[in-house]
């Protein structure tokens, strides 16, 4: 079995002498004195794992050095597992070094034996993120479909089950959030895969055009013309926002998928036909049903499979994971030479709520990466605020209750996007680890 390569990057010789001698049972144990040299390692050999000294030359009592070759290394392998070593005095770079990508950070003198159950955890973390990369970009799964975080580990296997049957799916989630992306890899990878992917656009388009598009020209003489209905025929058709549909157009809808069959106002007869939809919403289809908005029936016919897409704000370390699937897809588009982003661009990144999703994070990098010559993209470049949190709503009850409600509310969040990780939680959060250690057995808290 071919062994995880750990990179060791430390100017002492001494220092790399000690950590090949523990560690080259268990890794292929990779050394550098110097950003480039580490740099220059990581884009030759795939490199899973690293102890870093965050003080290097040229200015080894400074921690820019270790913390510009962190963030390097990250934009060749958004996986990789760096661990920090820092001086006593020196843990609040440590700290941000957590926030730029690191997995855990110790102060010297360090404990060997501690270090390596430390890069055993972080294997384990890195394999098991690898896998689900590997899972959820196999053939037909389209490229920004990226993710390692749980919500989207669910995501994909329902992808997966429902592309195995042949049966309507609904997908929900908020605008932006990907829903036409996923249902694309559900089309791709089922059985109608070589067939035609139609997409609908029912928030869109005006009611008579609608109308015409999906069940057939009405009077005007193009007769001949396929609506959208027959030219998706043995494939998918994709009903994007389902719920804008008016009353008389769900009815016509929800004939086609109890008959397999349409009726063209210009000709006589019906024409069978093999379809497949899948519809998406942003809206709550129950409730406008509960109302009368919605077709209940139709809600039942088209929602046999039922998929929940993550708001982006919900998807841990997706973001930076797409940010940077985004930067190399438009620095190529427009030949530009940005290598990645810089270290406060990446708490930005993960802080700001997303309201418009990938969509948003998409635009964002593109629009910065087309008017901006420079290497690394910063926040200000996309446009991201410093402070990018939403402004707390308005309670009635106690500021000992609430303050208290707040906090166990930001422990648990910091707690989930850093996977349980209680060093990078501890950081995020401003506190120790002991003290966090407390608040999660004050709290009650558990992973998910």
């Amino acid at each position: 079995m071919t062994k995880p390569r750990l990179l060791v990057l430390d100017d002492d010789e001494t220092v790399r002498g000690q950590m090949r001698w523990a560690f080259c049972r268990d890794y292929e144990v990779l050394e550098a004195e110097t950003r480039g040299a580490a740099l220059r390692v990581a884009r030759e050999q795939e490199t899973q794992l690293g102890v870093i000294d965050l003080g290097l030359p040229p200015a080894p009592l400074e921690p820019s050095e270790g913390m510009t070759a962190i963030r390097e290394i990250l934009s060749i392998n958004p996986l990789f597992k760096a661990v920090i070593i820092t001086g006593l005095d020196e843990r609040q770079e440590a700290f941000r070094a957590l926030d730029l990508g690191a997995f855990d950070y110790f102060t010297k003198p360090v404990s060997i034996d501690e270090v390596r159950v430390t890069l055993k955890r972080g294997w384990l973390s890195y394999r098991q993120q690898a896998e689900h990369l590997s899972a959820s970009s196999g053939a037909g799964w389209p490229n920004e479909m990226i993710g390692v975080s749980a919500p989207m580990q669910e995501v994909f296997r329902t992808i997966r089950k429902a592309a195995e049957v042949n049966i309507p799916a609904l997908i929900a989630g908020e605008h932006g959030s990907g829903k036409e992306t996923a249902a694309r890899a559900m089309h791709r990878l089922g059985i109608r895969h070589a067939m035609q992917f139609i997409s609908v656009d029912c928030a869109g388009t005006p009611h008579k055009e609608l109308e015409n598009e999906l069940f057939g020209l009405n009077g005007d003489g193009r007769h001949g013309r396929k609506c959208r209905f027959e030219q998706a025929d043995g494939g998918t058709i994709y009903m994007k926002e389902v719920g804008a549909l008016s009353l008389s157009l769900q009815g016509r809808l929800l004939r086609v998928l109890r008959e397999h069959a349409i009726e063209r106002p210009d000709s006589n007869g019906r024409t069978s036909i093999d379809v497949r939809v899948i519809s998406s919403t942003a809206m709550d289809l129950r409730a406008m049903a509960r109302s009368g908005e919605f077709s209940e029936e139709l809600l039942h016919r088209i929602g046999v499979i039922t998929l929940e897409v993550p708001p982006l704000k919900d998807r841990g370390d997706d973001v930076y994971l797409l940010a940077l699937y985004f930067l190399k897809k438009h620095s190529r588009e427009f030949n530009k030479p940005v290598r990645g982003f810089d270290k406060e661009c990446v708490g930005y990144l993960k802080s700001y709520r997303w309201h418009g999703n990938v969509r948003e994070l998409e635009n964002r990098v593109r629009r910065a990466v087309i008017f901006f010559n420079k290497s690394e993209i910063s926040g200000a470049d996309l446009g991201i605020p410093a402070i990018a949190f939403d402004a707390p709503k308005k309670n009635s009850m106690g500021l000992a209750e609430a303050r208290d409600l707040f906090k166990r509310r930001m422990v648990q969040e910091a707690l989930s996007r850093s996977k349980w990780n209680v060093a990078r939680a501890a950081a995020e959060l401003g506190i120790s680890r002991q003290y966090l250690s407390k608040l999660i057995t004050k709290y009650n808290l558990s992973p998910a």
